[in-house]
């Protein structure tokens, strides 16, 4: 990937639980496939560590295509270059969205699916229902 001369993002995970202490909370969380820090590139070939649906399993390969504003995707305002820059004046709607990576999946049957790939979350939960670790991270 740093071979890339495309823009890269960092998404940064969120943690949570009930665990307090730090040790016992971070051994939990290393077995998650999810990073606590993942770069990505436009470009770069990245595979899902999570079951999307019967066609999008885990381990399907994709291609970035480019970041993208979820509440702006395939809007007037989703008129944007590789890098996810405005190629236009065009003044885009004030939000907070968070950009996610668009990726291009080819599916066992030789066709092409994009899918905005969001945040999903792993979590360790007891029986009770008490959540001791998760994580939420682009990942799908």
């Amino acid at each position: 990937m740093s071979v890339l001369n495309t823009e890269g993002r960092d998404f940064i995970a969120t943690d949570a639980g009930s665990i307090i202490d730090p040790a016992q909370r971070e051994k939990m969380l290393s077995n998650f496939m999810a990073p606590k820090k993942l770069t990505l590139r436009v470009g770069a070939q990245v595979m899902l560590i999570k079951n999307m649906d019967e066609s999008l399993v885990n381990g399907s390969m994709g291609k970035v295509l480019r970041f993208v504003n979820p509440s702006l995707y395939q809007t007037d305002y989703d008129d944007v270059d590789e890098n996810g820059r405005p190629k236009s004046e065009k003044k885009k709607p004030s939000t907070n969205d968070m950009l996610v990576p668009l990726v291009e999946f080819i599916l066992p049957n030789k066709m092409k699916r994009e899918v905005l790939v969001s945040p999903e979350n792993w979590k360790v939960e007891l029986p009770t229902g008490e959540i001791q670790v998760s994580r939420t991270q682009v990942g799908g």
